[in-house]
């Protein structure tokens, strides 16, 4: 079957994407308004995007009528910066719960009990529930549509980061998988525990690694 996304209605269309695009990361995009007043909420369409400049990049689609744009968008665009903070077992629920279509201006903070921790770089706050955070700088907003079903693209610039020390390996710079136990997006309600099952495949660094591999096939 071949399907046509001009033949689709946008529910259509995001199911699909939604039922097939996956796992998703989750930023937890914390953000300040002019006034400092706090937001955060999470976002399912989010990526990393190259390590120099560090860039990370997640995508705030159009939120249902009457609003034309959702509070971490019109935040940034005051403030261009934000804080990704890494979406984790530990603190799913409060994660799942700031997705609560507040009233604008009203913090997601005070409704989920997450506490907010001053950031190093930045004017947004950190989630201190939060093993992993990322304090960035915008440095594009590139808007794809605003009709119903749009969206855009945020693209920020890592000035610091903040990580628990006990689940850092000081010298690869690495994360501990099961102790950050991350948790990814799936379609509709559905999520998933990224750690509890995992494999490992070689990596094939020149073509004469794939003599060695019994998976390859003349």
């Amino acid at each position: 079957m071949l399907l046509e996304p001009g033949d689709l209605s946008e529910q259509q269309i995001y199911n699909f994407m939604m039922s097939t695009i996956l796992p998703r990361p989750i930023a937890w995009v914390s953000t300040v308004d002019r006034e400092g007043k706090t937001n955060i909420a999470p976002y399912a369409y989010f990526m990393g995007v190259c390590c120099v400049p560090m860039t990370v990049l997640f995508c705030p689609v159009v939120p249902p009528p009457p609003r034309a744009k959702k509070d971490t968008l019109l935040n940034i665009e005051e403030v261009p910066e934000f804080v990704v903070n890494v979406a984790s077992d530990d603190n799913i629920g409060a994660v799942n719960l700031s997705a609560a279509p507040l009233p604008r201006g009203q913090s997601e903070f005070g409704l989920t009990g997450i506490t907010p921790v001053p950031s190093l770089h930045v004017r947004p706050p950190r989630a201190k529930e939060a093993a992993v955070a990322y304090e960035c700088k915008v440095r594009d907003i590139i808007e794809i549509s605003n009709a119903p079903g749009g969206g855009w693209v945020v693209l920020g610039t890592v000035l610091g980061i903040y990580v628990d020390d006990a689940l850092l390996d000081d010298g690869a710079c690495r994360v501990d998988l099961q102790q950050l136990r991350p948790i990814g997006r799936l379609g509709g309600g559905d999520f998933v525990r990224a750690a509890t099952d995992t494999f490992t495949l070689p990596r094939y660094k020149t073509l004469a690694d794939l003599d060695e591999c019994p998976h390859v096939r003349d």
